[in-house]
């Protein structure tokens, strides 16, 4: 079960209750929106209907919330209390800055399903601390909707995740880094070509080239990875061989060959940083 990092404070009226709960669920359905679009405009089509059948949940609370605040004869304030609601419930824990390339439908469920537990845990928490009978009530209602919401999360996280070992089980493969970093030149010599910043991306492809002819005549230390196969674009495989690195440089079985990935690593992080800004400009 997920955790809270921070104790959550008293809500003190059920008008706080309610803006609090609105305001949480409006948060998350913008969040999982802003992901579903960001998977639908790098073509990610399957996993932005993951985030948009998250959105459509975010509303049905959104849709319980208004109804319940009706039916009580309360009306939650638009304005959320700041001191209220939870910075640290809900957490996209960086998916969003992550490649599309290298997301899948699991990983996705299972973020969601983390949320839903520290939800579940503030709510739990102001149910045995809130100030009247009435927020304790309301807050232990609040808390079993998370709770469903997270188990049937759950459900589809586990279907996820057997669809993915129907499609392919996970093997520790083996991969060519010096093809692979010689991929990232080319793709870096592309964009010196053809881009204003000419210099910068000239100065990286230099490197991944060093990078490839070091790597071919002193291969690194065998390094199977069980992470996604090697991505197309030039964002993803940057990032993917950043994630390779630094995996090596924590399970290589000799303290020689750790040291190496985890300079390797550095290169790698450094190099998608860059890659990132001047993609940006």
């Amino acid at each position: 079960m997920s955790r809270l990092t921070s104790e959550p404070t008293s809500i003190q009226s059920m008008d706080e209750l309610l803006a609090v709960a609105l305001a949480m669920e409006k948060e998350s359905a913008n969040r999982y929106a802003a992901l579903a679009e960001r998977m639908r405009s790098a073509g990610r089509l399957e996993l932005a209907g993951v985030f948009d059948g998250l959105v459509r949940e975010e509303a049905r609370h959104i849709d319980m919330v208004v109804s319940w605040s009706r039916h009580a004869s309360h009306q939650p304030r638009d304005i959320r209390p700041a001191d209220a609601v939870p910075q640290d419930v809900f957490d996209d824990e960086t998916i969003g800055l992550v490649s599309p390339e290298l997301v899948d439908a699991y990983r996705s469920f299972a973020i969601a399903v983390r949320n839903e537990e520290r939800a579940f845990a503030f709510w739990s928490y102001i149910a045995a601390h809130g100030a009247s009978p009435e927020i304790r009530e309301a807050a232990e209602q609040m808390a079993r909707e998370e709770l469903e919401h997270a188990k049937t999360l759950r459900r589809e996280r586990r279907k996820a995740f057997f669809k993915d070992r129907r499609l392919g089980p996970a093997v520790r493969e083996h991969h060519d880094l010096p093809s692979l970093e010689m991929e990232v030149c080319q793709r870096l010599e592309d964009h010196a070509g053809s881009n204003e910043n000419r210099s910068e991306y000239a100065d990286l492809a230099l490197e991944a080239r060093m990078l490839s002819l070091e790597l071919a005549s002193d291969p690194l230390q065998d390094a199977p990875h069980t992470g996604p196969p090697p991505p197309k674009s030039l964002d993803a495989l940057c990032e993917w061989l950043a994630d390779y690195y630094i995996d090596a440089g924590e399970h290589l079985p000799s303290q020689t060959a750790r040291d190496r990935a985890q300079a390797l690593a550095t290169i790698a992080v450094k190099r998608l940083a860059v890659v990132r800004a001047l993609a940006m400009k």
